[in-house]
């Protein structure tokens, strides 16, 4: 295809040093974009390759930056931990090496204490009925949740499946979009979108009765 005679640059004079920092920082020069304009596939994917890349960077990088930020700080805290825990062993340690060492002498008071046990042991039991009560409390409670969490489970994958084909619509509209650009491109004029075939699949209607049966039980 020849290069369009209507096509005038007016602007790029007056902005030199401004036009070369965009290419040596984003590799976009004046010619890609001729090229493009003139129907050159080699610029038009390139270009394309370009808007795909900014659009993942700009929906990705955020979220890869807060992961690896509660990463770092996950890991940090994580280390520090162990240095806590780990001089608290060191404690630990001592005092029961100290303990082991005056054994005897609680030898000695096992006797007198054996009495205060059995006087100990009427609470204690009482004590262990209560703790036995809110076992069972607990238990319960988890039970109740863990059923909840699997109705939540399965209305999600219900969401997830019932949702393909509004999803598969998406890409199917994003590829006829793209090839309905092209063939305008090639075509110009003479282009008939006729020709192109589009898929169908969120007013299917099989698709479109399961989402008002679905609509029933939200």
């Amino acid at each position: 295809m020849k290069a369009s005679k209507y096509v005038r640059d007016h602007v790029s004079s007056y902005g030199k040093n401004v036009r070369q920092a965009t290419d040596a920082k984003f590799g976009i020069k004046n010619s890609l974009i001729m090229r493009a304009v003139n129907g050159d596939e080699k610029a038009l994917t390139e270009i394309g390759d370009l808007g795909k890349t900014g659009k993942r960077l700009a929906m990705a990088i955020p979220t890869i930056r807060d992961n690896l930020k509660a990463y770092i700080e996950g890991t940090t805290e994580y280390n520090q931990a162990l240095a806590d825990i780990y001089k608290t062993g060191g404690k630990g340690a001592l005092a029961i090496d100290k303990a082991g060492g005056e054994l005897s002498l609680e030898e000695a008071r096992y006797i007198s204490l054996i009495e205060e046990y059995k006087t100990k042991l009427g609470a204690q039991l009482e004590a262990e009925y209560q703790r036995h009560d809110d076992a069972l409390d607990v238990i319960e409670l988890q039970a109740w949740i863990d059923s909840q969490m699997k109705t939540v489970d399965a209305q999600a994958n219900l969401e997830s499946i019932s949702n393909k084909p509004f999803l598969a619509q998406m890409r199917e509209d994003e590829k006829y979009e793209e090839q309905k650009i092209k063939h305008m491109l090639e075509h110009g004029s003479d282009s008939d979108l006729s020709l192109i075939p589009k898929k169908e699949y969120s007013t299917n209607p099989l698709v479109k009765f399961w989402n008002e049966v679905r609509n029933i039980f939200r």
